[in-house]
């Protein structure tokens, strides 16, 4: 359901794709202008495309939220979305609002220009913001602002994706550090570093179990 009547006649719609043949995204597009609220099923995404000066609310449980050439627009989010995941792309002067106690472990933001993420609690709400090929983005701890820049990378980076992650540290603030790609997958260096010692260590352990059944066959021989 849409609060607004003239939205709800002039650009919503809804397209079924789901094995269940339920309608699976709810397309809102081509706002100009005022304050909207909608409604959905939890299995549907949103999709907010070509809106312009407008603030655009989420009210309840949905699948993602995704936001496509939205220029001066607020997206409010008031429920933790089903897949945990938010997009941005091509947006420019766009604040994201995640109300408190709504957890989303990924936000991507792309060929974006000034968007604004706005939390509540930082390590309880995001797990990482991903973005490439955006110039400025914002995150907003509660009028505690941090402004992270775009850098230049070297030629032979392998980032061929997401240019940058940061993510929330304990202390409420977060760290930004460039991204790349391992086997397919975007990381960081620091995560590879992880990711690898954690892979010795499984081998290692796999060898010892490996010599510990040598020592009983031979002992049972």
């Amino acid at each position: 359901a849409v609060v607004s009547t003239r939205v709800r006649e002039a650009v919503v719609s809804t397209q079924s794709t789901g094995s269940l043949g339920g309608p699976s995204r709810k397309t809102v597009q081509d706002l100009t202008e005022g304050e909207h609220e909608f409604t959905t099923r939890p299995y549907e995404s949103v999709y907010f495309l070509n809106c312009s000066d407008s603030t655009l609310t989420v009210n309840s449980r949905c699948a993602k939220v995704s936001a496509e050439s939205l220029k001066n627009c607020s997206v409010h989010v008031k429920f933790s979305p089903l897949t945990s995941f938010v997009e941005v792309v091509n947006c420019d002067g766009l604040h994201l609002y995640l109300a408190e106690g709504v957890s989303v472990s990924t936000i991507t933001i792309d060929g974006s220009d000034n968007v604004t993420v706005h939390v509540v609690n930082a390590q309880e709400q995001v797990t990482g913001i991903w973005w490439h090929k955006v110039s400025k983005v914002y995150v907003d701890r509660g009028g505690d602002q941090e402004l992270f820049l775009l850098d230049k990378l070297e030629e032979n980076n392998k980032i061929t994706m997401f240019q940058h992650v940061c993510k929330p540290q304990p202390d409420g603030s977060f760290s930004k550090e460039p991204v790349m790609r391992e086997n397919g997958y975007p990381t960081t260096e620091a995560e590879k570093i992880a990711a690898d010692a954690r892979q010795r260590e499984i081998e290692r352990a796999m060898a010892q179990q490996l010599l510990k059944d040598m020592k009983i066959t031979k002992k049972g021989g």
